[in-house]
């Protein structure tokens, strides 16, 4: 008895360290690419002024990234709201940040639909899209879900992620903002993340 009892301890044992294993091998994983850096170039993203969207247009500053789509019809120009208003709010210290707004949708989302649509907001948020293929790389590269929902056979809508996220002046991700935070807790985040010294890439 005492001998079966030590063998299933054993058991457990073995299997909590390959559990704790598996989880940091993929935590390490995702940390790595969850990242904006050089690896990004590969898919051949473009703004919405037709400028390349890689390594060396956002490795200057600090980055909030939203991901959305043109069509969405109230947390994508709520969010995109908050932002406008935080670059008012930050004043010259806006001109420290990036500011990108990623299509989740860009079947319907090409450079002259994001151009028209982002007159709506503070000219300082830059639209990102691509081919449809180097999108869907893109997104699942940087761990992003979105899903496309059909309402009829040809209306759809796309679920997405809804956080802004954060990333420091060396492409690391630094965390999010989420719908509800107020501006104390955010202005927080972001003062941090603009103090980050920048590093070799």
């Amino acid at each position: 008895m005492k001998s079966n009892s030590k063998y299933r301890i054993l058991s457990i044992f073995i299997s909590l360290l390959l559990i704790v294993f598996v989880f940091f091998s993929y935590q390490g994983k995702k940390t790595k690419t969850f990242k904006l850096d050089s690896s990004i170039d590969k898919f051949k993203l473009l703004t919405h002024t037709g400028q390349k969207f890689n390594s060396q247009l956002f490795s200057k500053s600090p980055s909030l990234l939203f991901f959305g789509f043109t069509n969405c019809p109230d947390i994508c120009p709520m969010t995109l709201d908050t932002i406008s208003n935080l670059i008012e709010k930050l004043d010259t210290n806006a001109n420290r940040l990036n500011y990108y707004f990623i299509t989740v949708d860009p079947e319907k989302d090409n450079i002259e639909t994001l151009n028209d649509y982002l007159e709506n907001f503070n000219k300082k948020i830059i639209g990102v899209t691509g081919s449809v293929s180097d999108m869907q790389n893109f997104l699942t590269h940087m761990y992003i879900y979105s899903k496309k929902i059909y309402l009829d056979n040809d209306i759809y809508t796309v679920d997405h992620s809804s956080q802004i996220f954060i990333f420091d002046i060396n492409g690391n991700f630094f965390g999010t903002i989420s719908s509800g935070e107020n501006d104390e807790t955010i202005f927080g985040k972001i003062n941090k993340v603009i103090s980050v010294r920048s590093a070799a890439w």
